[in-house]
């Protein structure tokens, strides 16, 4: 996985009734018996059959097969879902198959029933898996258009430097650039872009902008799991870009607005 990775990847709803080859499926469930996330976080996914699961959505077609994770409710378990999962639709991305985040247009209690969702646990997505069809059906270029899913805000409305008084443009990011651009290209729950992000030295301070509505008992904060993915992107990058770094959390308190929560920093490893 690589930022071309992240540059090529789409959502995809419309499928080809083709099944995936069993060597295939097998390096998926390979990948998903090893996927982590900086949080420590357990996320355990699972393999679904539409069919015998009785699994649907109304906004994707010919698919038959779909991934889902769960966690138990704890500190940081949205975050840690988003960055695992995202993962895994890249690796999937790799693989030549198409993926979409789901978390509001499903039956949600069929999945959660094939998933064994218990007391304390939460399902905040899914994702169908398989190859794209060659054409977009006229209501996945509607959903698309409607969304605005390829538009993104502008770099210096998501990243700052020192506090949030200052915009950071992209000419001066530095060696920031790389890891920032492929986390402003990160999906999101109707497409919100609910990060932001302030680089100070060799550290980058992200927040989550909370928007109203989207923090639910059957899916956790999305726009946490919306972080996550950020996160994700946002490391791919900084190893393309030749950086070793860690995930922390310690918060710089610098001022922010009343909607605005601190959610985790980026901090270069010491050399020896």
């Amino acid at each position: 996985m690589n930022t071309e990775t992240i540059r090529d990847r789409k959502s995809v709803r419309t499928y080809e009734e083709r099944q995936i080859p069993g060597h295939v499926m097998q390096q998926i469930r390979d990948f998903l018996n090893q996927d982590d996330n900086p949080f420590g976080v357990p996320i355990p996914f699972f393999i679904l059959d539409a069919k015998k699961d009785g699994l649907s959505s109304p906004v994707i077609l010919g698919a038959n097969t779909y991934v889902a994770g769960k966690y138990k409710k704890q500190k940081n378990a949205e975050v840690a879902f988003g960055y695992s999962f995202e993962k895994f639709v890249l690796y999937a991305t790799t693989l030549g198959l198409g993926t979409v985040w789901l978390a509001a247009t499903i039956d949600r209690k069929a999945f959660e029933k094939a998933i064994h969702l218990e007391e304390g646990e939460v399902m905040p997505a899914v994702t169908p898996l398989g190859y794209a069809a060659k054409k977009r059906s006229v209501r996945e270029n509607l959903m698309r258009k409607g969304m605005k899913s390829d538009m993104r805000l502008p770099f210096d409305s998501l990243f700052y430097s020192g506090d949030f008084q200052h915009s950071l443009k992209e000419s001066d990011a530095g060696i920031w650039k790389t890891p920032l651009t492929m986390v402003r290209l990160a999906p999101s729950a109707t497409n919100k872009q609910p990060w932001r992000a302030v680089t100070e030295g060799e550290k980058v301070h992200f927040y989550e902008v909370k928007t109203k509505g989207y923090d639910s008992k059957s899916t956790g904060d999305i726009q946490k799991v919306d972080l996550g993915i950020a996160l994700c992107h946002f490391e791919i990058g900084a190893k393309e870009a030749g950086l070793n770094g860690r995930f922390l959390q310690a918060d710089p308190e610098i001022p922010t607005a009343e909607d605005t929560e601190y959610i985790a920093t980026y901090e270069l490893e010491k050399s020896l």
